[in-house]
């Protein structure tokens, strides 16, 4: 299996500043300003005696160069009409006098559970992209598929999907509603899918609409290689995908195997994220399956960080916890199962998301573009950047040949 290297990494400030909410976003010169403060090395590339700059450190934790764009598709699978969002590198002044984005989860909901919320806790998640604005012309850009977890939606881990958009990247997210949050509360598809199948007819999906004149993603997809990530129940969907022969890496997200697991695990670079208080998919079950992974294979484990840290929903409503927590404030009744699945890593003890956040942003980035080949070399893909990160601990490990 090769050499293992591993560094505890701690940051050594308090976490006494207020990190940036997910509801606060970068105007442009914000955006530019930051670009202008990341460290760049110098590197002389022999291949064609060309100088190219490569950035280092934990600079992915902050947005890339262009704003970050979204469109929503439509995916037809037997008689269910799926929706497949689409987030993707767009030009940062065409967002000038634009309103970020906004969902509401309980937009996600049988009627007949929404009929029953109080009518006003309704709260909106704010995203850092911006709907329907010029698409770059600076592609064909990678593709990246987002896999969602169980009891949840296509659009769960937007500050990631809409980062990675600003670093280059399209990302595809389509609704898993065989495993979907309507599907947990009783309403399942009409023709259910094998999620593989389901990701493949997605890159189909896109593929096409790169090719269309017609579409807002005209000429900007390069689907010759696919990465894709998941998180929980969509990791697992990451593994069995990362069979495929076009995929170069997966990075499942709280997710791994239990230990007596005998599943094959691509022959691929894989990243694997998870939190320590994790009760949902324990640390010990994602740290094994690391253990098994293929070299290169690298895991991340972030202090105090629970299942749904990797997304959205804690920070969602006035106590967080997205819908699950807004029907426990309601008074009314959730499962015991449900209401783990959908509030751990909300608790007060636990991390706050947009500290986690920034980790899970910079490592998921570095990891696809060095796999896409965009960055030449590793950049920060190591445990020395700790103290690059405000208010969050982690540990990392790398398996290398």
């Amino acid at each position: 299996m090769g050499g293992t290297t591993m560094s505890e990494t701690t940051n050594q400030q308090t976490a006494t500043s207020t990190p940036i909410p997910p509801t606060t976003g970068l105007n442009v010169v914000g955006r530019l300003a930051l670009l202008t403060l990341l460290t760049f090395t110098l590197n002389a590339c022999s291949d064609d005696d060309e100088t190219i700059f490569v950035p280092s450190g934990a600079v992915y934790q902050s947005p890339g160069e262009h704003a970050a764009g979204v469109v929503t598709l439509e995916l037809q699978t037997g008689a269910d009409t799926r929706a497949v969002e689409v987030w993707y590198p767009a030009v940062p002044d065409s967002t000038a006098g634009r309103e970020r984005e906004e969902y509401f989860i309980r937009d996600f909901l049988p009627e007949a559970i929404d009929a029953i919320l109080p009518a006003d806790a309704n709260p909106p998640f704010v995203t850092d992209a911006y709907r329907d604005v010029d698409p770059s012309r600076d592609g064909p850009f990678p593709l990246v598929i987002f896999a969602h977890g169980a009891a949840s939606y296509r659009l769960q881990s937007t500050f990631l999907t809409a980062h990675l958009a600003s670093w280059g990247f399209v990302v595809a997210s389509v609704d898993y509603l065989e495993r979907g949050l309507s599907a947990a509360l009783g309403a399942r598809p009409q023709d259910p899918l094998d999620d593989t199948d389901l990701t493949r007819r997605v890159v189909d999906l896109i593929e096409s609409e790169s090719a269309s004149n017609d579409s807002p993603l005209a000429g900007l997809v390069d689907a010759s290689a696919i990465g894709i990530v998941g998180h929980s129940a969509g990791g697992g969907t990451s593994i069995r995908f990362a069979g495929e022969p076009d995929v170069i890496t997966y990075i499942p997200l709280s997710a791994g195997f239990s230990s007596d697991s005998t599943a094959e695990l691509p022959g691929i670079p894989s990243m694997w994220i998870t939190g320590d208080i994790d009760a949902v998919v324990e640390v010990e079950r994602v740290e094994s399956t690391f253990d098994r992974a293929e070299v290169p294979a690298r895991l991340i484990v972030i202090e105090n960080a629970g299942h749904l840290q990797p997304s959205d929903i804690c920070e969602i409503g006035e106590a967080g916890g997205g819908v699950v927590q807004i029907a426990l404030d309601a008074g009314l009744p959730v499962p015991e199962n449900l209401q783990r699945l959908g509030t751990d890593g909300c608790q007060p003890e636990a991390v706050d998301s947009p500290f986690a956040w920034n980790v899970i942003r910079h490592y998921v980035t570095a990891q696809l573009r060095l796999s896409f080949g965009i960055d030449p070399r590793p950049v920060g893909l190591d445990g020395s950047i700790g103290d690059q990160f405000e208010g969050v601990t982690f540990r990392y490990e790398e398996r290398t040949g």
